[in-house]
């Protein structure tokens, strides 16, 4: 491991230099040269006579063939090495050594020198699985690697507006950007079910919109004053419903609660795209991400059986480099994001800031987002700043104006190498967006050192298990009960920060699962989103409490965690076994 420098020459062609070229412990380093013949000049070699024939191109040992899907198909086998020789010009052999399975040959040509392409991923063809079979191949490394942590500022509200008044003021400044006037508004129809996607205007006394969003799958929606006075209403349009609420109640002080007539509308489908910064300073991190983001894709579709799941991707990195951003647009075929992701590699940028600020405009304007999905989610994940210019400024505030009217919520996911400003920025990003913050730990022992994240007590957990609890709970409702349910109604005396006391773990589950309080609680009651008790218990001490998930439905639960007379609630997923 270290720098070095690297050194390429050959016959016609300028000598190539790469300088401070970094390797990384237990990960290969691929460099992608282009030797140039520009200003070369080389001694003139004539050939009068030759006494072997020259080769004939049409005896060339080498070529490519490409055997389609259709034709993959109709044949009873799926191994890349027999697929390939039922082809004219190739032939397969047992190995004489080394691990079973055949080898390929290309017109009698050494059979290392034989590549195979699957879903657009190069394999090299010695020394991989006995069966190459044409499926989904998995990453490069395991997924469950990197550590991460989750802090919702917005349940946190208190502890937010005092850190905009200290330690984060100074960013409130560079950025332009502080949400602090907030006007929570939940939207449930006549049977008490959560209504998403309804549409919530902001108003000032003249009609100006100040904000607008959509609701979420909680029929919650966050909206901000950018002007110092008091809004003089709240629109909302749901279909052909309009409601309008005089005079709202800024948040803490009360939520603004409205009860439309309409009925339940199941909507069973989620966006997610993966918005990923991948120049160089990405690489001590990347291919463990590409894994982690892969095993969360693929466990999200096996926990949200009928629902349209698409999923897209997005990398970018900065002006000058090979590329800007290059994309996959949402698209409900997994498989074609998964072998996008993995055909992504960190290359380019520096140390410093990054066009993050494009990346985010072109995942909110090119992408073909769904208005009816009930989770609209881009995870941003990235371990540099964008550019500090006015108009880099701007254009962050349009876009995050756009997601949260757009009903897009914004996940950062922070990673080595960010300082205290980018925290910032990435906070307020989330909060606008009625999004969470996430964050890479050091606990891995993967990649550059992190900063001590602007958090109370949070849970240590693997990042996919992590992306995975946060698109559950995003896309996952309460059913439509068949009359109205006061078991759906939040708790009163609902107090967020007493679930600074409690660490629910491992979350998600597919059976056994723990609660570490840190203080006695006087009840735990257990519901699923149907408001159905599950599980209680009662006088719980401080310690560990074990409870048993194994023969509860896969789904989102609930649990009450009751002290005095306040309550707090934790999310819990329950996953289907593989």
């Amino acid at each position: 491991p270290g720098a070095y420098e690297v050194e390429v020459s050959y016959v016609g062609y300028a000598k190539y230099r790469a300088s401070d070229v970094k390797v990384i412990d237990g990960e290969a380093k691929r460099l992608d040269i282009e030797l140039s013949s520009e200003g070369v000049t080389l001694n003139e070699i004539v050939v009068t006579d030759y006494k072997v024939p020259l080769v004939e191109q049409d005896n060339l040992t080498s070529g490519g063939i490409i055997i389609t899907s259709g034709q993959i198909r109709n044949l009873p086998t799926r191994d890349v090495r027999n697929l390939a020789a039922t082809t004219a010009g190739l032939s397969s052999r047992k190995k004489n050594k080394g691990r079973g399975g055949k080898e390929i040959s290309i017109r009698s040509s050494r059979s290392g020198a034989t590549d195979y392409y699957i879903d657009g991923v190069r394999v090299r063809g010695e020394g991989e699985t006995t069966s190459m079979a044409a499926a989904r191949s998995g990453p490069a490394v395991p997924a469950g690697q990197l550590t991460a942590g989750e802090w919702n500022d917005l349940d946190n509200w208190e502890t937010w507006t005092e850190l905009l008044e200290e330690d984060f003021q100074p960013f409130t400044q560079i950025w332009e950007l502080a949400p602090n006037n907030r006007y929570t508004v939940e939207v449930k129809n006549k049977k008490g079910a959560p209504v998403a996607n309804c549409q919530a205007r902001l108003k000032n006394s003249t009609g100006k919109i100040l904000w607008a969003a959509l609701t979420d799958n909680n029929g919650r929606a966050e909206l901000w004053s950018t002007e110092a006075g008091p809004p003089q209403s709240i629109e909302l349009a749901y279909q052909d419903i309009q409601a309008r609420i005089d005079q709202p109640e800024a948040y803490p002080t009360g939520t603004n609660r409205v009860q439309l007539e309409t009925e339940c509308q199941e909507t069973m489908a989620a966006d997610v795209l993966f918005v990923v910064d991948a120049t160089g300073s990405m690489s001590d991190e990347i291919n463990y991400l590409k894994a982690e983001l892969e095993d969360a894709i693929l466990r999200v579709e096996r926990n949200l059986p009928g629902t349209e799941l698409r999923t897209g991707a997005l990398f970018y990195r900065d002006h000058k480099d090979d590329y800007l951003t290059c994309s996959s647009a949402l698209s409900p075929t997994l498989d074609s994001t998964l072998a996008f992701i993995r055909s992504q590699s960190a290359g380019g940028g520096g140390d410093g800031p990054e066009a993050v600020e494009t990346a985010l405009a072109e995942a909110l304007e090119k992408q073909n987002w769904n208005r009816q999905a009930a989770a609209r989610l881009i995870f941003l994940i990235l371990d540099a700043p964008p550019h500090q210019t006015p108009e880099v400024n701007q254009s962050l505030q349009q876009s995050i104006q756009k997601a949260a009217e757009m009903g897009v919520k914004i996940i950062p996911v922070t990673g080595s190498g960010i300082d205290k400003s980018t925290e910032y920025l990435m906070k307020a990003m989330a909060i606008s967006t009625n999004g969470s913050y996430t964050f890479l730990t050091g606990h891995s022992g993967i990649g550059g050192s992190h900063i001590e994240p602007t958090a109370g007590p949070y849970d240590v957990q693997y990042l996919n298990d992590l992306m995975v609890k946060l698109i559950l709970e995003n896309t996952v409702a309460a059913p439509c009960p068949e009359q109205e349910n006061p078991e759906l109604a939040p708790p009163a005396n609902l107090n967020p920060a007493l679930l600074a006391q409690v660490r629910c773990f491992p979350n998600p589950t597919a059976g056994q699962f723990y609660l570490r309080l840190e203080k006695d609680f006087d009840q735990v009651v257990i519901r699923n989103l149907e408001g159905k008790l599950i599980e209680e218990k009662e006088k719980l001490k401080k310690g560990d409490h074990e409870f048993n998930a194994d023969n509860w439905p896969p789904g989102l639960y609930l649990l009450e965690l009751h002290k005095g007379i306040e309550v707090a609630v934790e999310k819990l997923v329950v996953e289907r076994k593989p």
